[in-house]
Parts: C-alpha cells; structure tokens; sequence
C-alpha cells in the first residue's frame, strides 16, 4: 500500500479532541514511519533483497554533500500481509499473552490523535518498542514496528519472545529500509542480531 492511500486509510482514525489520562501507554510515530521497519510475509525475500540492492545503488549515484538527489520509491511487496489472513485476535492475543500493552490512542505526526478502539490503526508494546498494526475487517493488513533504545536484559528477552513466536507461527520477515537489513524472525539468532543494535 502507498504512502497516500495510507493517508486516506487514516482520515476516518483521526480525532484532534482526545483527552487522556498522562500516564497512559500513548505511542507515536511519523508519517516517515510508516512501514519503514516493517514486518512481511517470508515468501518477500528475494523482492526485497532486490529493493535492497536497488536502493542501495541509486543511493551510492545521488549522494550528495547535502544528502541524496534522488528517492526511491519502494514498490509494494508481492506477497501481502493481509493475503495470508492474520486474524487480529490472533495478533492480539499474542501480544498481550507476552505483557505488552494495548493502546488506547496514538499519538500521529505529533499534533493528531488515532482512536485505537474505533479505527484501524492499532498498537501494543511499551515505551521504548511499540508494534503497529493496521487492519481490514478482521485481517491484519501492515505490521511495522517503531524501536528505542532497550535498557534491560528481560525487555531483550520478553521483545525477543514475541518477535520469534510471530516468527514461526506467521512465517515473517522483519525488513529494516534504515539499514537495508533483513531478518528472518524464525530464528532467534537473527533477531538477537538486530536487538542488540538498540540495547545499552
């Protein structure tokens, strides 16, 4: 799904009047956010391997002093998210079984506020590492994941846990378009590999 439909598939979650208690579990991410580190399908490997090598080529062309001249605009993944009928429930379950929390609201390009219960855009974690997910009836359609800095061995653990349940069970790929890195969440290994990028 592009960037624009994205937009459009938000408008009917945004609420600018919400008030909430302020010690509630309020994620928030950015436009730029979106699907930027994302979770796919595994069947994606090979597409996004050569995404990689595409955006990593154009990359090397148009550097600049002050940047990079060029953009790259990433195509949509052959095998979808929602073609493989993720029940939210499922997704739900998982994570709350795992102690992450479920909220209410997000906190959307820092002036916007989504409802949760009544739209499509959800998300569970905590303060430093939050999961994303938009829907469609009762499938999910996107998973993407938003990443700070982890300060505690059982946080690694617990992050850990739940990436490789969603792992083996779904059969998914996590994607880093910052690095250009992948991992596959059937192995702890791997996303032992990518964690330790964000523990102290």
């Amino acid at each position: 799904m592009g960037l624009f439909s994205f937009l459009n598939f938000l408008k009917a979650d945004k609420n600018q009047k919400v008030e909430f208690d302020p010690n509630e579990y309020v994620p928030s991410f950015w436009e730029d956010d979106y699907c930027q580190i994302e979770i796919v399908p595994a069947e994606n490997r090979y597409f996004i391997k050569k995404q990689s090598q595409q955006i990593d080529e154009l990359a090397s062309k148009s550097r600049t002093d002050y940047g990079f001249g060029e953009t790259f605009e990433r195509g949509p993944m052959p095998v979808t998210t929602r073609s493989k009928e993720f029940r939210v429930n499922f997704f739900e379950k998982t994570l709350t079984d795992f102690k992450f929390q479920k909220a209410r609201h997000i906190r959307y390009n820092k002036s916007e506020i989504l409802n949760c219960e009544s739209g499509k855009t959800k998300a569970f974690g905590f303060s430093n590492f939050t999961i994303f997910f938009d829907t469609d009836d009762e499938f999910v359609k996107n998973i993407w994941v938003d990443i700070g800095l982890i300060v505690s061995v059982p946080q690694l653990d617990l992050i850990q846990d739940t990436l490789y349940t969603l792992g083996e069970e779904c059969e998914l790929v996590l994607i880093d378009w910052n690095t250009l890195s992948l991992y596959d969440l059937a192995y702890k290994s791997q996303i032992q590999d990518y964690l330790m990028w964000h523990f102290k």
